[in-house]
C-alpha cells in the first residue's frame, strides 16, 4: 500500500478513529473528573560527602568512591522500614509501611547531591506532613547513625588510653626498682608521647560526636500545597484523545483488513475481469422519492454526469456495435442495480437512441416508479401469451425513443419463462427495432430468474456497491455467468468516490450489518447461516438448484465487525449520558451550594 492508500483508509473509515477517540476521551475526562483530588509535598535534603574523621585532620575527602552510587545509596536508606514506621507512628496515618511507600517518591535531583522526598495525600496538609517528617527521620536516623560509629571509635581509643597509662605506670615502678637508664627513659618517652596523642585524638572524637549533622540536612522543607496535582481533567483529555486516535487508527486498519467488500475499481475489475465503466456516487433520496431517475429530475448533479460518463463508456466499448442487448445485473438485493438500468436507459434515449428497456424483476418490480407507468401489463404477460409484445411496450414521453417493458404479474415459473425461446424472440424482436435493449434482471446469487435470461443478451454490465458487495459474491456471479456462456463487458460501481490518486474507496462506512436480507427483498423466510431455502423457482438451463434461493452466508468476519459497531456505538452513547448527567449535577451543585461533588469526593 502506497501513502494515498492509507491515507484512503483514514477517509473511509474516519467515523471508526472518530469513535474511538471520542470514547476513549470523554472517558477519560469523566474519570478523572470522579477521581478524588490528591496533594502533593516535597521536602529536600541534601546529601553531605565529607568524611567526618578526614575533617578532624584538616582535610577533605568525599566518603562517595562512586558519588552516584553513593547518592543512590541514600536514597535507597531513606526507604527502610524503620524511617516509615517512625512516620506512621508520628503523624498516627491508618497504613502499613509498604502503603505509604507507595505513596512516597524519593529520587535524586539531576547531578546534584539533593534528593527530593514527594509524598502525595488527598489531603494538602498531610501530604506536606508525610513528606517533612520523613526527612527529618531520615536526618535523625542518619545522625545517629554516625554518632555511634564515632562513639564506637572513641570507646576503643579510650581503651587504648587506658592501656598506654598502664605501660606509663609500669615503666616508672620499674625505674625506681632498677634506676633510671637510656632504655628505659626512651621507652618511657614513647609511652607518654602515644599516652598525649590517643588523649588529643579521643577529645576530637568527644567533640566530633557532639557535633556530628548526619549525612544529611533538610534545605527545602515541604509546604502545603494549594491546588491539587491530581486529577487533571484537561491533561488526561489531551492523552486520551492522543490514545483514543492511536486506538482508532489500529481498528481502522484491522477493519480493513477484516472486511471482505469491494472498496475500489481495481478490485471489481480484477475479480470480474472486466473494465469499470462508471462510478456512480451515492446519491440521498429525499422521503418522498421511491426511487429517482436522476438524468430526468436531477440533470445537474455530479450523479448525473456520471450517468453520462457511463453511457460515453459504453459506446466506446461498444466499438465494432456488436452488443445490442445489455443485461444489468448485480450480485445482491440492494447495490442499485435498477437505478443504474433505469438511468443508462434514459441517456441513451437522451444521445437520441433508440432504447426498449425490459423489466425482468417479476419479484420486486420498479420500472413504473422510475417511469410512471402502468405495471399492471408486462413482461409475464407476454411470455404467457395473453397480450402482445407491441400492446404491452409503453411510451416514456420527454426522454427521447424509450420504450419501456414492465415485468407484470409474478408468474408461477419466472425462471422458466426467462429461459424460454420465447423470451429470446422478445429480446430479438426488441433488437430489431431499438439501438439498445436495456435489460433489468433480479440478483445473479438471490434466484436463477438472472442466469437464466443472461444467454439471451449480447453483453452483461454489473454493478456492485461499494462497501456492501462481498468481493465472494462478485466471484461467485462472475461464476456464473461463465456457466452459461454470459459475456461481462464492464461493471458500474455504485457509492465510490474518486481519489485524486487514481484508485476509489468508499466513504460511507456502513454496509456490515443487513446485507444478505434475500429474504426481505423477497418476501420469503431464510436464516442467518446462509443456505438454500424453499420458495423460488430455480431454472436448470441456469445451473440454480431447481426451487431453492442460494442465500450466501454471513462470514464470522462481518458478524464480528458488526457486534464491534454496535458495541462502539453503545458505549459511546452510554458515556454522553453519563457526562451530561455528571455536568448537570456538578453545576447545579455549584451554582446551590450543596458541596454533594465534595462529599462524593472525600
Amino acid at each position: 500500500m502506497e501513502l494515498r492508500d492509507y491515507l484512503a483508509v483514514i477517509r473511509a473509515r474516519k467515523w471508526v478513529i472518530i469513535q474511538a477517540a471520542v470514547i476513549v476521551t470523554i472517558t477519560a475526562v469523566i474519570a478523572s473528573l470522579l477521581m478524588p483530588p490528591v496533594y502533593e509535598g516535597t521536602a529536600k535534603v541534601l546529601i553531605s560527602e565529607k568524611d567526618a574523621g578526614a575533617a578532624l585532620l584538616g582535610q577533605v575527602f568525599s566518603e562517595f568512591s562512586q558519588p552516584e552510587r553513593g547518592l543512590q545509596t541514600q536514597v535507597q536508606l531513606m526507604q527502610i522500614r524503620p524511617l516509615l514506621e517512625n512516620t506512621i507512628r508520628k503523624l498516627g496515618l491508618k497504613m502499613t509501611p509498604e502503603e505509604l511507600l507507595k505513596n512516597v517518591e524519593i529520587k535524586g535531583v539531576g547531578q546534584t547531591n539533593i534528593v527530593e522526598i514527594t509524598a502525595k495525600s488527598r489531603k494538602a496538609e498531610t501530604a506536606a506532613d508525610i513528606a517533612n517528617t520523613l526527612a527529618d527521620e531520615f536526618v535523625a536516623w542518619s545522625k545517629d547513625y554516625k554518632r555511634e560509629s564515632i562513639r564506637a571509635a572513641a570507646d576503643e581509643v579510650e581503651r587504648r588510653l587506658e592501656s598506654a597509662k598502664q605501660e606509663i605506670l609500669d615503666l616508672g615502678r620499674e625505674i625506681q626498682e632498677k634506676g633510671k637508664s637510656d632504655e628505659l627513659a626512651t621507652e618511657l618517652s614513647i609511652a607518654i608521647n602515644s599516652y598525649t596523642d590517643l588523649a588529643g585524638r579521643l577529645e576530637e572524637l568527644r567533640i566530633q560526636e557532639q557535633l556530628e549533622p548526619g549525612s544529611g540536612r533538610v534545605v527545602s522543607p515541604a509546604v502545603v500545597a494549594a491546588e491539587p496535582v491530581e486529577p487533571r481533567p484537561v491533561r488526561n483529555g489531551v492523552l486520551g484523545l492522543a490514545v483514543g486516535l492511536i486506538f482508532g487508527l489500529g481498528m481502522a486498519f484491522l477493519y480493513e483488513y477484516l472486511d471482505d467488500t469491494v472498496k475500489s475499481t481495481e478490485q471489481v475489475e480484477e475479480i470480474l475481469g472486466a473494465p469499470v465503466l462508471g462510478i456512480i456516487p451515492a446519491e440521498k433520496i429525499e422521503k418522498d422519492e421511491k426511487r429517482r431517475l436522476t438524468l430526468v429530475t436531477h440533470p445537474g448533479t455530479a450523479a448525473a454526469e456520471a450517468y453520462r460518463v457511463l453511457r460515453n463508456s459504453l459506446d466506446f466499448v461498444n466499438f465494432q456495435h456488436d452488443i445490442a442487448s445489455l443485461m444489468i445485473t448485480s450480485a445482491a438485493p440492494a447495490e442499485g442495480k435498477s437505478t443504474v438500468a433505469a438511468n443508462l436507459a434514459a441517456g441513451l434515449a437522451q444521445a437520441g437512441k433508440k432504447v426498449a428497456y425490459v423489466n425482468c424483476d417479476f419479484r420486486k418490480p420498479t420500472t413504473h416508479h422510475f417511469f410512471a407507468v402502468s405495471n399492471s401489463v408486462g413482461l409475464s404477460d407476454v411470455l404467457a401469451g395473453t397480450v402482445s409484445l407491441k400492446s404491452a411496450l409503453q411510451r416514456v414521453g420527454d426522454v427521447g425513443e424509450l420504450l419501456v417493458l414492465t415485468s407484470g404479474k409474478l408468474p408461477p415459473n419466472p425462471s422458466e419463462l426467462l429461459g424460454s425461446e420465447k423470451m429470446r424472440l422478445i429480446v430479438e424482436e426488441l433488437k430489431n427495432w431499438a439501438d439498445w435493449v436495456i435489460i433489468d434482471t433480479p440478483p445473479l446469487l438471490a434466484v436463477a430468474d438472472g442466469s437464466a435470461v443472461a444467454r439471451w443478451a449480447d453483453g452483461i454490465l454489473f454493478v456492485s456497491k461499494a462497501g456492501v458487495t462481498a468481493r465472494g459474491a462478485i466471484r461467485q456471479s462472475a461464476e456464473l455467468l461463465q456457466q452459461v456462456g454470459a459475456r461481462v463487458i464492464g461493471a458500474v460501481v455504485w457509492g465510490l468516490d474518486s481519489s485524486a490518486g487514481g484508485s476509489s474507496y468508499y466513504y460511507g462506512g456502513k454496509g456490515y450489518a443487513g446485507y444478505y436480507r434475500y429474504a426481505d427483498y423477497y418476501k420469503q423466510y431464510a436464516g442467518d447461516e446462509g443456505g438454500f431455502v424453499q420458495g423460488g423457482h430455480g431454472g436448470g438451463k441456469s445451473g440454480a438448484r431447481t426451487g431453492e434461493i442460494y442465500i450466501p452466508p454471513v462470514s464470522p468476519m462481518r458478524k464480528f465487525l458488526a457486534s464491534v459497531g454496535r458495541i462502539m456505538a453503545g458505549v459511546l452513547a452510554f458515556l454522553a449520558v453519563v457526562a451530561i448527567v455528571a455536568a448537570v449535577v456538578y453545576f447545579v451543585d455549584q451554582a446551590f451550594g450543596w458541596g454533594i461533588v465534595q462529599g462524593l469526593l472525600r
